[in-house]
């Protein structure tokens, strides 16, 4: 209705339940639930409250995909919150004391199960969530983030590019990505004791500290933070209807929190809907039907998908109370459902004055759209006279709920517009905003004055005004000036049309003006104006209601006579789509392909709508207010068109027939045109290398003499992004700082899109690709096993398409060879238990979800590419990858590794009768590189290891030998025991795969496996020919591995400070470096060189290079002076300048358990050294030094993880700013 409410949820006459509804007479009230003597302080404590009185009570759902809910009790949701507190607490340290100011966090993602539980975590390590709307702007975000002084965001992945444009401006901002479930997520089962992070804290001061900071909707400008204290906000959710309930809101907002914690309060069972679905029709009925529930709490827009079926008000009738907010509900959408039996209630409030007003009422009475003043509030609230019948509201000082003031005696006058019922005492009706804000359906919020004014410069106009609160689109009456006076109404239109286009562009992609909600009025029309000319929006309004009314109506009556045969139809959609989408959109516009994976939005989605029902002729039928949501692409949507008109029923299409048609689709290319070229050496384009195999591959490929260049496509914005990503990945592998200043430079990292055309890559950019690819690796996919086939097309197939192209485009005698890393999920269902180095006999032959299908059908494209164009593309069926032989990295959270830590946290690992057949990264990488630089031609080979093990008899034994000790169950033994086990995830990791293992393991079925014919793939590999199977050296090193890391429960000592080292030979410019570092950071540096002994400094000065002796002596002054300057000036970072030459050195430098050490090595050519130490004037060391320290200088070590190498010949701007690129990842 009007901003969303934060405070407590006011008395309602309400139906205990469907039973009663009838009975006029029945009522319930809100209930304090918690026992006096138990009144919580803070969030945390209500939470950790409710854990211990009432542990398994089912609290939350959330889907675990689509419309499948999982129900959570207190207790998991506490143990959650805290598991992710821990994660959260080693990037932003847990506060130690009520005397330490609150930290403040901005949150900014999908309204999902990880968002909610970040919330509770982050407040069990003291902090304060700033909400962040996932539809502000950039400016926006920079704005609210400076002004609440916080220096910390939690994003969900799909936000890293905002964030990161935030970061530009505020270069001090950390951006952490928010925990999956992953981290915190286990089955419930035993109560974990204590899940408490406040024993150092005074809880009474706690209650007075900031708990959340939720935002203005920035109607008048940028939005402004709103604090709200944890007192505040638990008198506002102490009051609830007690009621079981299901949301639809967005947790950022104060209404969508607000009715979360309130259920919390009332101990009353809440479901919020999927943030991974679009709000629809048929996902609402599907959730209504199947899941029981008493109160819905929704935006109008909700109201509207289920209020065009008789089903849908059928299922709200069944509810105990529907309640809305956000925004105005349509009156005629109201009345409806009030007559149909549906108890709706609105309700306002603010953020920043809490909830004041609901439509709760005796069931007689009808007028659901007026809110009631409850009598306790009466001296609180005012409503200040605005126009005739028009009152602002006004809260006073002295309101409870109140967080904000906005005038000198305390009061908040709300700029929310109301008029008085006729009848009804202190019952009001909520007009608009006093600021001319327009809120849509979906609770979107238009400023619409920017564009009036834009519209008004024209001379033809003397006056426009914008409408659409409560509707689903907005629309505009244009008053002409005299100007066009005698012109006929082409005319008019003709000079109008072109002004209303251009001043689009000024609003926000869901706040676009169709031109078919525009109305032009007669240049003499009067309306109601200030003494200064100024729009009455309120009274125009009013005055103009027919006519808004008849536009809305006009728009939503299905007129159209085209009648068009589905053929027709494409081709009517086909073109209304062009007029629709950007050129590069249209460019990506297939029959099928899904409008909103090429960008269509939800405002573009109505107009089509709106146009196809003024155009096409549906038999009557009045078009779905979600039907281009429902049937999202061309031949869906022609079906469907179809068949309302015809009665006839929907096209089927099996998943087979998806395939096929995806291989038809992307087999097409342009032939390869020969070019004779003479350049020596391979250059590789890679895709990938983000990840684990792709890092592999990119470091191998750079270390070969015969390979010149590495293009690495990476999605990013810029290329210092790309190469930021890249170079992260490397780092993560424990890769990067072995590879040698030559094979760094071959590494190119580009920003691409696959899906699009060129690869999304610049003109000159892909026409330099096309002069020098020889071949191209394909190893990027979405790894998301939920998704459908089609959800894999706009970017992974057509992307492999992409791909492909370019190698037939390449320059050369040939097409560059193509390299697809593929995977054995293609022909996991295989007939026969035999694979052969070739494709399947059978579609069906892919493992049953969109991941594998999606892998067979490019294996398909390839294969018809390889036949028509002559291309040699391959296809490497990868299988399972393991831990690297150097290093034994291996996520710790995939299956495999998850089950061998079940060796330590319940104390068994189950016997399996199974062969597996893993190869290590390195090894998958090495035989990859050996394909790809071979002479094969075109064909498929098999990338799993021809040589097995046995699970219980090799594996179980190695572990064993590795130092793990464990029992060995059978396999429903061990489902068992993890049934059993510890539920907490921290504790107990493995727990949180429980359902997995379960669908696997939970059962006496013999398991049997694939035989996979290697021979091709190892007679072009001598890396795969010679892979061992598992051995215990490799067995070690993971194990050892995984102790050190994911299966460490000690918290490091040294890791709350830094000391940055700026290493390197003389004349790599350390000091420069390390004062520009300084100042983009705001820490002290260190010279090293100051902290020099008179002695060694003569020594130096003569070209006497020092002694060990004399350098340990250095080292350890250095590490002293950086720790007492960190303490002394409070910092938790500070840079020394040391050139830290020696593997010892080094080793020495980073031997504290103070701090952690970071070395900057820099790096340059000897000649380039030289020339630098020269020029220097002054300076005690000569050019002598630079070939001395050259000889002493060693490489890396293979466990140096923590050097950062940088090649500093360049320029310092360019330097400085891939320093500050990397240190903000090692710093996070």
């Amino acid at each position: 209705m009007a901003p969303s409410a934060t405070s407590s949820l006011l008395p309602l006459a309400l139906p205990t339940n469907k039973k009663e509804v009838g009975n006029p007479e029945t009522t319930i009230t809100t209930q304090e639930i918690l026992p006096a003597q138990t009144n919580p302080r803070t969030i945390d404590e209500l939470i950790r409250n409710r854990s211990e009185n009432a542990a398994e009570e089912y609290i939350l759902s959330y889907p675990e995909m689509g419309t499948e809910y999982v129900d959570y009790t207190f207790h998991q949701i506490d143990a959650f919150a805290c598991r992710a507190a821990h994660s959260y607490a080693s990037l932003i340290p847990q506060r130690t004391c009520s005397s330490e100011t609150e930290v403040v966090v901005g949150l900014l993602g999908p309204s999902n199960l990880e968002y909610f539980i970040s919330i509770l975590a982050l407040t069990k390590l003291g902090h304060t969530v700033l909400f962040l709307s996932t539809r502000l702007s950039i400016a926006a975000y920079s704005s609210l983030l400076e002004a609440t002084s916080a220096k910390h965001i939690l994003i969900h992945k799909s936000f890293r590019q905002a964030a990161e444009q935030v970061q530009q401006d505020q270069p001090t901002l950390q951006i952490h990505e928010i925990s999956d479930r992953k981290t915190f997520e286990f089955s419930n089962g035993d109560i974990i004791e204590n899940t408490r992070f406040d024993q150092n804290f005074d809880l009474e001061i706690e209650s007075g500290k900031v708990s959340w900071i939720i935002h203005s909707s920035g109607s008048t400008g940028l939005p402004k933070p709103i604090f709200q204290t944890h007192r505040a906000a638990l008198k506002n959710y102490s009051s609830n209807l007690n009621l079981k309930g299901f949301i639809t809101l967005p947790l950022y907002h104060a209404h969508g929190i607000s009715s979360v914690f309130r259920a919390i309060h009332s101990r009353k069972q809440i479901y919020m809907y999927n943030a991974d679905l679009p709000l629809t029709q048929q996902h609402l009925l599907k959730i209504l039907r199947r899941y029981d529930f008493q109160v819905f709490y929704g935006v109008p827009y909700a109201l509207k998908l289920l209020g065009e079926s008789e089903e849908g008000i059928a299922e709200l009738a069944k509810l105990d109370v529907v309640m809305f907010g956000g925004s105005a509900c349509p009156d005629s959408l109201g009345d409806r459902l009030v007559q149909n039996g549906v108890n709706l209630v609105s309700h306002y409030g603010t953020t920043e004055t809490g909830q004041l007003m609901t439509s709760a009422r005796d069931l007689r009475d009808k007028a659901w759209d007026y809110v009631r003043l409850p009598p306790a509030f009466k001296n609180f609230v005012k409503f200040e006279p605005k126009g005739a019948d028009v009152y602002e509201l006004v809260a006073l000082n002295g309101l409870p709920s109140k967080v904000a003031s906005n005038r000198d005696d305390g009061s908040y006058a709300t700029k929310d517009l109301f008029t008085p019922h006729p009848t009804i005492p202190d019952a009001w009706k909520y007009l608009a905003r006093a600021d001319d804000t327009i809120v849509l359906m979906n609770g979107e919020k238009v400023t619409p004055i920017a564009f009036e004014q834009s519209l008004r410069d024209s001379k033809y106009i003397s006056e426009a005004v914008v409408f659409g609160s409560g509707k689903t689109r907005i629309g505009m009456i244009i008053i002409p000036s005299p100007t066009t006076d005698g012109m006929s109404g082409n005319e008019l239109e003709g000079l109008l049309i072109p002004v209303v286009s251009k001043a689009n562009e000024l609003m926000p992609a869901y706040a676009q003006l169709s031109l078919d909600m525009v109305r032009i009025l007669p240049n003499d029309t009067e309306y109601p104006r200030t003494d200064k000319g100024t729009v009455i929006r309120p009274a125009f309004y009013r005055t103009f209601a027919t006519q808004i009314k008849s536009i809305y109506s006009d728009a939503e009556v299905s007129t159209g006579e085209l009648r068009l045969t589905e053929d027709e139809l494409r081709e009517y959609l086909r073109n209304e789509m062009r007029k629709m989408l950007p050129p590069t959109a249209v460019s990506l516009l297939e029959d099928t392909t899904d409008f909103f994976s090429i960008g269509v939005d939800s405002l573009q989605a109505i107009q089509l709508r709106s146009v196809l029902g003024k155009k096409i002729d549906t038999g009557g039928k009045k078009l779905a207010s979600n039907i281009i949501f429902d049937f999202p692409s061309i031949n869906l949507l022609a079906n469907e068109l179809h068949r309302l008109r015809t009665g006839g029923a929907s096209h089927a299409c099996s998943t087979t027939s998806q395939m096929e048609e995806l291989i038809r689709r992307y087999s097409s290319f342009d032939k390869h045109v020969p070019v004779e070229c003479t350049k020596n050496g391979q250059c590789i384009v890679l895709t990938g290398a983000t990840g684990s195999l792709g890092a592999h591959l990119a470091s191998r490929l750079a270390q070969n003499p015969d390979v010149r260049r590495v293009y690495c496509l990476v999605r990013a914005q810029r290329s210092s992004q790309a190469r930021l990503r890249v170079v992260t990945s490397l780092r993560d592998r424990g890769l990067y700082h072995l590879l040698p200043l030559d094979a760094r430079n071959k590494l190119i990292a580009l920003p691409a899109n696959f899906g699009l055309q060129e690869l999304g890559l610049q003109s000159k950019v892909y026409s330099e690709l096309c002069s020098e690819v020889t071949g191209v690796i394909h190893c990027a996919w979405s790894v998301n096993f939920n998704l459908a086939l089609s959800s894999f097309e706009a970017d992974c197939i057509a992307g492999a398409h992409n791909l492909l192209a370019l190698c037939l485009k390449a320059r050369q005698s040939e097409p560059a060879t193509f390299n697809f890393c593929s995977s054995v999920s293609a022909v996991a269902a295989t007939k026969g238990g035999f694979v052969p180095e070739a494709l399947p006999e059978s579609l069906e032959f892919a493992q049953n979800m969109g991941y594998a299908q999606s892998k067979l059908v490019t294996e398909h494209m390839c294969m018809s590419a390889a036949k028509a164009y002559g291309i040699k593309a391959r296809v490497l069926r990868v299988g399972q990858v393991i831990a690297d032989t150097t290093h034994g990295i291996w996520n710790a959270t995939e299956a495999i590794p998850m089950m061998i830590q079940a060796g330590l946290t319940i104390g068994s690992i189950p016997r399996l009768d199974e062969s597996p057949l893993w190869l290590p990264v390195d090894v998958v990488a090495s035989t990859v590189s050996d394909i790809l630089l071979s002479s094969a031609g075109a064909g498929v080979m098999n990338v799993v290891n021809h040589q097995s093990f046995h699970w219980t008899r090799d594996l179980l034994p190695a572990l064993h030998q590795a130092g793990l000790e464990f029992s060995e169950p059978s396999q429903q033994e061990w489902i068992q025991n993890l049934r059993k086990s510890n539920p907490d995830p921290v504790a107990n990791p493995p727990i949180k795969l429980l359902d997995f293992f379960a669908s696997k393991y939970d059962n006496d079925r013999p398991r049997t496996g694939l035989v996979y014919d290697t021979s091709y793939a190892r007679f072009l590999s001598p890396s795969l020919a010679t892979a061992p199977k598992l051995d215990q050296q490799l067995v070690n090193k993971f194990v050892n591995k995984f102790r050190a890391t994911a299966w460490s429960n000690s918290s490091s000592e040294n890791s709350t400070k830094t000391v940055i080292f700026i290493a390197g030979p003389c004349g790599a410019g350390k000091s420069t470096v390390a004062d520009a570092i300084s100042q983009r950071l705001k820490v002290p540096w260190i010279e090293g060189d100051s902290i020099h002994s008179q002695t060694s400094i003569a020594k130096m000065s003569s070209g006497t290079p020092l002694s060990d002796q004399d350098r340990w002596e250095w080292l350890e002054t250095l590490k002293a002076t950086a720790i007492l300057r960190m303490r002394a000036e409070n910092h938790d970072c500070i840079i020394v300048t040391c050139s830290a030459l020696k593997q010892s050195y080094r080793a020495e430098l980073r031997n504290s358990r103070v701090f952690r050490a970071v070395f900057v090595t820099l790096e340059a050519a000897k000649e380039i050294l030289v020339r630098r130490v020269q020029e220097r004037k002054g300076h005690f060391m000569g050019g002598k030094m630079v070939e001395s320290q050259l000889e002493v200088l060693e490489a890396p070590g293979i466990e140096e993880t923590d050097m950062i190498p940088v090649d500093v010949s360049g320029d310092e701007e360019g330097v400085v700013e891939e320093v500050m690129g990397i240190l903000g990842t090692v710093l996070r």
